[in-house]
Formats: structure tokens, C-alpha cells, sequence
């Protein structure tokens, strides 16, 4: 049988489609994985490449400069695709930020067309594309961006993968992410985070307390941050 038609992935359905999730588990190699909550998924001299298809929890791509000070480059949430392949060179490290529960498969991504579904090979293609994208929007950020703009930015970039939906946002959103991690995510310091999450949340455009994100405002929150979702993949 074909193995497109053998995992149901001949129409192609999106991660959030949950016959993904059974289609991926049945492919050749695929291994269901778990990680507790800070256990290191894959560190910076990694040499196995890994293509995760995160099923719950969230993960973290950091990069950790020689004076202990890091830098998250991008996250990986549920329903994506996270591409681990370093090939033995300094890399990210990636960290369960959550508990995380992915369905592995082997890399490079380069063989992919050689064993997976085409369903499967494009959406890890995308996956990777949609990252550079991703990393290009914080690059200008952490660059060019004012503290209040590349706040509001990022959260409405984890709104939009959050919430899976070209076209909408949610009203709010479950965010495991420390106020530690926000500012290595944004080039800030933790305090400096503080402030900024005190003004948006003085000005009612959005807030984040006890893991939950609201946006108050949407389009001042957009204005604000000159957020454009083009580059996110629903």
C-alpha cells in the first residue's frame, strides 16, 4: 500500500488536524518522546538530526554566550514541527520550557523525500522557511525595536501560533514562559520585562499574569508593535 494512503496523510492536513498525529506515529522510524520540564532536548555539539513534531508543551532554541548570559532565537509550541539538525557544529540548545511530549523522526532533513510522505516533506520544508522567518522578525527586534514595540510584537507572534488561525486572534492564550525567559527572548533585562508588561498593562493593551496572556486592545496592540503576521504559517 502507498504510504501516503497507509498513515491517511493523502489530502495533506495540518498539524492541528489530529490525524497527524496518528498518520506520524505509524511512519517508518517515528518515536514518541517525553521530556520533563528544563531537560536539555538537544545541546549546542548535538550530531543527530532530529525532526520533532511537538504533540504538547513548549521548547526553547537558545543560544548561551560565553559570559552565562542566552538568548532565546526562536520556540517551538504544539502542533509544529521543530527541526534539530546540527550536524555536530555549535549550534542552539533546545530545552523543554514544559513538559513535552513529540513524535521524532529521523533526519537529515535532506533524505526526507526518500522515506516520508510528500504531505510530511513539505510541511517540514515550510517548518524550516517559517523558522528563518521567524528568526529574521526577532533579529529586528532585539536590533531595531523599541522595548514596548518588540514586546507587543512577540506577543502577538505567540498569539497567532498559538491560536493556529490565518485570519484571527484570540482573546487569550496559555504562555508557560517566565518573565526570565521573555527577556532572553527579547534582549531585555528581567526587570526591564517587568516594566514593559506594567505598561502595556496600564495602557489596556494586553497582559500576562499567571501564565495567561490577554490582548485588551488588539489593533493598539498592533499599531504598537507594527506587527504584520504575514510571515507566520497558520
Amino acid at each position: 500500500m502507498n504510504l501516503s494512503k497507509q498513515v491517511g496523510l493523502v489530502k495533506g492536513p495540518t498539524l492541528a488536524d489530529a490525524s497527524w498525529e496518528r498518520g506520524i506515529s505509524v511512519l517508518p522510524g517515528a518515536v514518541r518522546r517525553t521530556y520533563a520540564a528544563n531537560a536539555t532536548i538537544a545541546g549546542e555539539y548535538h550530531t543527530k538530526s532530529s525532526i520533532l513534531i511537538m504533540i504538547a508543551g513548549w521548547a526553547a532554541f537558545a543560544k548561551t554566550l560565553p559570559n552565562g548570559s542566552r538568548l532565546i532565537v526562536d520556540f517551538a509550541l504544539p502542533r509544529e514541527i521543530a527541526v534539530i539538525e546540527f550536524a555536530g557544529k555549535a549550534g542552539d540548545t533546545v530545552t523543554a520550557l514544559s513538559d513535552v511530549i513529540a513524535i521524532e523522526l529521523a533526519g537529515p532533513v535532506r533524505t526526507c523525500s526518500a522515506r516520508y510522505p510528500q504531505s510530511i516533506c513539505e510541511a517540514i520544508l515550510r517548518a524550516e522557511a517559517d523558522r528563518y522567518s521567524r528568526v529574521a522578525e526577532h533579529l529586528a527586534s532585539v536590533s531595531r525595536r523599541g522595548a514596548v514595540e518588540r514586546t507587543a510584537h512577540f506577543l502577538l507572534e505567540l498569539a497567532c501560533r498559538s491560536h493556529r488561525s490565518a485570519t484571527s486572534y484570540p482573546a487569550r492564550f496559555e504562555c508557560p514562559l517566565t518573565q526570565g525567559e521573555l527577556a532572553d527572548a527579547l534582549g531585555l533585562s528581567a526587570v526591564h520585562v517587568s516594566r514593559v508588561l506594567k505598561t502595556l498593562r496600564q495602557t489596556a493593551l494586553a497582559s500576562f499574569r499567571y501564565g495567561v496572556v490577554e490582548l485588551h486592545d488588539l489593533p493598539g496592540l498592533i499599531k504598537t508593535a507594527g506587527f504584520d503576521r504575514s510571515y507566520i504559517s497558520s
